[in-house]
């Protein structure tokens, strides 16, 4: 009977030992102490100005394709795609009051996220019934056009695209 008594007093302890909590988790490390404040002495710093932004470009689209791009098996510069390119083109004859009988073709350079070059081109359509132009017209035409050139340029070159140290072009059409 003590055996049994024995055993059963095992069994219990056993039960009892198992149905305890477990321990406490280990308390998390302390944080390191925060560094001390250190006064700068500005008086000594050196100042250096930043490099100032660079002005649009003024140059032409043939004269920024003329040399060849380098490129290698290995470039991993980013190209930009169809509608990174052509995307922000969207509005940029919105202020130049373009005629409805003129087409407007745009060709653009694009670097760094800004055009290297631009070449706008202008030309007024006339009915086929007009055999002659007359000469007012082909002055009022010729104005016209240096204006849409002019605002366009301008309005091409103050777009930004997506940063790329590849050289982009491509052509718009209005």
């Amino acid at each position: 009977m003590r055996t049994a008594l024995s055993l059963g007093s095992f069994v219990v302890a056993l039960v009892a030992a198992c149905a305890s909590p477990p321990p406490p988790p280990a308390a998390p490390p302390e944080p390191p102490p925060a560094p001390k404040h250190v006064e700068t002495d500005w008086s000594t710093v050196p100042i250096t100005s930043a490099a100032p932004p660079q002005p649009p470009s003024t140059g032409s689209y043939e004269d920024a394709i003329r040399e060849p791009e380098p490129i290698g098996m290995h470039d991993e510069r980013t190209q930009l795609t169809d509608n990174q390119l052509t995307g922000p083109m969207r509005g940029v004859l919105v202020g130049c009051r373009v005629p409805s009988n003129a087409k407007v073709t745009i060709k653009t350079a694009v670097q760094n996220g800004r055009a290297i070059g631009v070449t706008v081109d202008v030309v007024f359509e006339h009915p086929k019934s007009m055999k002659r132009i007359p000469p007012a017209t082909t002055r009022y035409e010729t104005k016209l056009s240096a204006k849409i050139v002019a605002c366009a340029d301008k309005a091409v070159r103050a777009v930004t695209w997506p940063p790329s140290k590849r050289r982009d072009s491509f052509t718009t059409a209005f």
